[in-house]
């Protein structure tokens, strides 16, 4: 799991320098240090209660903008009372510096437990749950608290979640300043925070614990593998549909809140796991992820099966032989098939060449043909020529793909950008590298704006082998392949978040199929079944429909 660098600028004062700041305390140890400060373990002498003491760095107590906010932030903070939250007791400021005094957890964050790990789906769904309700409290009291990490939820000697740093948190209502500085944690933080900071609210850390959510069930953050945790570990693929509701670009198709999502996990819980089960894991750190509980149920029916009487199964084969001795000795009236005349210049079938005085049925046939029976189109796939669609599918196509664009469009336009800002870093990456090994100087600086020109105008897209283009330029592949890689993640990515929409247009076809049965319109419904085929085996293909009016259409690039 990644968590951010420490402020390489800030050290950590000893304990015994920090005594004679705080007298009512006896400071026991560090217990840890991060970009946002230093934690202490300390005991209050009146109460003889463990406590945390923080400290910030003393820029933060020379930031005017941070300072404004702090005590309304504190005060806020230390109203919140639930379970799952690290409560806040004294906050002030000592010799320069900030301070908070906070409930003590004795153990140890997800961060530092479970490092890597897949944890079990059972367990992640508790964890997630317990961060989801104290968030909910926090949110509902009007604090944001902007930083939701591995390392900022801690795991009591229960293994119960209790979310901690609120430094960066702060009350709904107080926007960010001008000129103030943007926090939080790379990975972790959602779009608005850096794009629009003025505009943030509770949904931002709905975002965060969507990433939460995926690391914990993969061990891996979905920047590293934007594919669905389904995919990863095999897992129930309703927790894909959570955690890509959770971590949507646009707030407002996020979660309302965070106990709507906490129910949407709790959904899972009540199908997946037993009772007996879910008790057994409920007080124990994480554990390494486990096989999938859903083997527990194929086992068990596996063995009720057992017991069914041997006759049952004769009863059974000898239905099924019947129904097939009965089907293959139908009347041959059905083989006279009407889909031979629509198309007379079709090559002969492998029955016809056996016969060499067979000739093919002269167009006069198509005047009086055999009534055929209704089921026809279905029972003779093997010779059938494809019949010509009566309804307009083209068109059909063409409206679908239509209504799904207009509603992708945000979902377009953000892979747009990530692209050319994928590619836009990829060119000072290449500049830089040009101007270290390229000897012929104006040159190959030239073929490189060159090359970037064209990519840029098919998209934003850079190929699969740059080198193809710039051969000229030595060591290039070392250069290109991050951001080559790069490109494929954000593809893959948005190949994800457009699932829903393939979905309903899988859905829209399959009406489309069940309406023209009807008409018996047999050519319309065969190439209808064909682009459903080719929409469920290729989220590419889907992505391309999506991008048919896009100007990276034209690139076949795509990873």
């Amino acid at each position: 799991m990644s968590d951010s660098h420490e402020n390489a600028g800030f050290v950590a004062p000893e304990p015994a320098d920090l005594a004679p700041l705080f007298p009512g305390y006896e400071i026991q140890r560090l217990i840890a240090t991060g970009g946002m400060g230093a934690v202490y373990c300390a005991v209050q002498k009146s109460l003889d209660r463990t406590v945390a003491l923080k400290i910030l760095p003393l820029e933060f107590s020379n930031d005017a903008a941070f300072c404004a906010g702090f005590e309304a932030e504190a005060k806020a903070m230390a109203r919140l009372n639930h379970p799952n939250l690290i409560g806040v007791f004294d906050f002030g400021e000592v010799n320069g510096m900030l301070y908070i005094i906070m409930e003590y957890v004795p153990g140890q964050s997800i961060y530092h437990s479970a490092d890597g790990i897949a944890i079990d789906p059972a367990e992640v769904i508790r964890l997630v749950t317990g961060i989801c309700n104290g968030l909910a409290h926090a949110h509902e009291n009007g604090i944001i608290h902007r930083d939701i990490k591995p390392s900022n939820i801690l795991l009591d000697l229960n293994a119960q979640p209790k979310i901690g740093d609120f430094g960066l948190a702060r009350p709904v209502e107080r926007k960010v300043e001008v000129g103030e500085e943007i926090f939080g944690t790379p990975h972790y933080t959602a779009p608005e925070v850096v794009n629009s900071p003025h505009s943030v609210d509770y949904r931002a850390d709905i975002f965060s614990v969507g990433v939460l959510l995926h690391e914990l069930l993969t061990g891996k953050l979905p920047a590293d593998d934007p594919r669905p945790a389904s995919m990863i570990i095999r897992c129930d693929p309703r927790f894909d549909a959570i955690i890509r509701r959770a971590t949507q670009p646009l707030p407002a198709a996020r979660y309302s809140s965070a106990t709507e999502m906490a129910k949407d996990l709790q959904a899972i819980t009540t199908l997946q796991v037993p009772r007996a089960a879910a008790v057994a894991t409920s007080r124990r750190v994480p554990p390494r992820r486990t096989s999938p509980p859903r083997r527990t149920y194929y086992a068990a029916a596996k063995k009720k099966s057992s017991g069914v009487p041997s006759l049952v199964y004769m009863l059974v084969a000898a239905v099924i032989l019947y129904a097939a001795f009965t089907f293959l000795n139908k009347p041959p009236a059905k083989t006279a098939a009407p889909t031979e005349v629509i198309a007379p210049p079709a090559p002969p079938s492998p029955a016809e060449t056996e016969e060499p005085e067979a000739k093919p049925p002269a167009p006069v046939a198509t005047a009086e043909p055999e009534a055929p029976p209704e089921s026809t189109p279905e029972e003779d796939p093997a010779d059938a020529v494809p019949a010509e669609p009566i309804d307009d599918v083209a068109g059909l196509f063409a409206r679908g793909r239509k209504n799904l664009q207009d509603k992708a469009k945000p979902l377009t336009t953000n892979h747009q950008v990530d692209l050319r800002e994928n590619l836009s870093r990829y060119e000072m990456a290449l500049k830089l590298h040009v101007r270290k090994v390229s000897p012929e100087g104006n040159r190959v600086e030239l073929a490189v704006k060159n090359a970037l020109a064209g990519w840029r105008q098919a998209g934003g897209r850079i190929p699969r082998n740059p080198g193809e283009t710039l051969s000229m330029v030595t060591g290039i592949d070392g250069v290109s392949a991050e951001f080559v890689n790069r490109q494929a993640n954000i593809d893959a990515t948005f190949q994800q978040s457009l699932a829903p929409l393939s979905a309903t247009y899988i859905l829209g076809l399959e009406k489309q199929i069940e309406r023209l049965k009807a008409d018996k319109d047999v050519g319309a419904i065969t190439l209808i079944e064909q682009e459903i085929e080719k929409t469920k085996e290729s989220p590419k293909y889907f992505s391309a429909l999506m991008l048919e009016n896009e100007t990276d259409q034209g690139s076949s690039d795509t990873d």
